[in-house]
């Protein structure tokens, strides 16, 4: 199975990405993830046949609620689209924080800097989108841990645990 830890988001920040790719749809063509699929990713795990050291992880992260917020023309990484997400210190801190501590526990995590950002369409065939993802923000209150299967050709992801921000 493969694992990530990542923040899942509320109804109004999943709206304003689902107006973007709505968007993105009418100047061109791509794989676009599902709704239930949008979310930010602090940590690829990669195959892992035991979430348990990922679930040690995800209990030892330390950090109060904090906003997140989405906005602006979308990124881009070749031919991926992507939400930018406002910087903010706990955000990145929680990253940083969170990848160091699965380094330590034998999770092979990649060495450059972090880009907090939501995947809008992969594979993007089209010109140079005129797209402006709409603001919205949340408070993030919880991490989770999902797993993501490959099923009947969809990517499905299952949330394994989750830890509460205090």
């Amino acid at each position: 199975m493969r694992l990530f830890l990542a923040i899942q988001l509320s109804p109004a920040v999943r709206e304003a990405l689902l107006t973007a790719q709505d968007a993105l749809r009418r100047q061109g063509r791509g794989s676009f993830p599902p709704p239930e699929n949008l979310h930010l990713t602090l940590a690829f795990l990669g195959e892992a046949e035991d979430p348990t050291r990922a679930r040690a992880a995800l209990s030892e992260v330390s950090c109060g609620p904090f906003s997140l917020a989405v906005g602006g023309p979308p990124g881009h990484f070749g031919d991926l689209l992507w939400a930018g997400v406002r910087a903010d210190p706990a955000l990145e801190e929680l990253a940083v924080s969170l990848q160091a501590d699965l380094r330590s526990r034998g999770f092979c995590q990649e060495d450059r800097p972090w880009l907090p950002h939501i995947t809008l369409v992969r594979r993007w065939r089209g010109e140079a989108p005129q797209v402006t993802v709409p603001h919205a923000s949340m408070v993030v209150r919880q991490i989770s841990l999902l797993r993501s299967d490959q099923i009947d050709g969809k990517r499905i992801y299952t949330e394994l645990s989750h830890k509460s921000l205090r």
